[in-house]
């Protein structure tokens, strides 16, 4: 399992784990509501984004409530989660007008005098997400240093095995002067053996 120090996950496989897609992620980035931790430009002017444990599991908590709740609220609820850096195994939260509150761990509510006025209250569980991205970049220890083509997968090119990583991604990266790190970086499920099989390719 990845540590949440660690994780750093490309746009395409957020918006997978997330069940939204890119368009969507973009969305909430241009109203402010996500964006990526890091931004990097490819040879052939691709836009690589990568978002950590935090930008991740934001995007998760917006997919999830984004047909429950308006945009205003959304707002409020992430800035709550990220105050809580997502450390709960739960969310309760309910909707009085236009004011979101939270239940505290007392069970009383957040700006509610009356408790009566919690009529009906969301929860959103946290842990399932959580293990959902920390789970995302496990690989079989058969396929470390393997390249395979699958069909359906990249359009049947070489890829890294047990990942959909381009093996020519990973060239281009390494011929733009690309440390290891930084290809890691941009590929959280690779490993160094991984790095030197395809250098080994670029070499033949």
């Amino acid at each position: 399992m990845a540590s949440e120090q660690y994780l750093m996950l490309r746009r395409e496989t957020v918006a997978r784990l997330a069940g939204v897609t890119e368009s969507r992620i973009d969305y909430w980035e241009k109203t402010g509501l996500v964006a990526p931790t890091v931004e990097r430009i490819t040879s052939g002017n691709r836009r690589v984004r990568l978002y950590d444990f935090t930008a991740a599991m934001t995007i998760m908590a917006l997919a999830a409530l984004r047909r429950k709740v308006s945009l205003q609220h959304l707002r409020v609820i992430v800035s709550h989660l990220r105050e809580l850096q997502f450390r709960v195994p739960e969310v309760r939260f309910a909707l009085v007008g236009n004011r979101v509150h939270f239940q505290l761990p007392d069970g009383t509510w957040s700006g509610v005098d009356d408790p009566g006025q919690i009529v009906l209250h969301e929860v959103l569980a946290l842990e399932p997400l959580r293990t959902r991205l920390l789970t995302s970049s496990d690989r079989a220890a058969a396929d470390i240093g393997r390249t395979e083509k699958r069909r359906g997968v990249r359009g049947s090119t070489p890829v890294i095995a047990g990942t959909r990583v381009p093996v020519r991604s990973v060239l281009s990266f390494l011929e733009d002067g690309a440390s290891d790190a930084e290809v890691l970086q941009a590929y959280p499920s690779l490993t160094p053996t991984d790095i030197d099989s395809v250098r080994t390719l670029s070499i033949a």
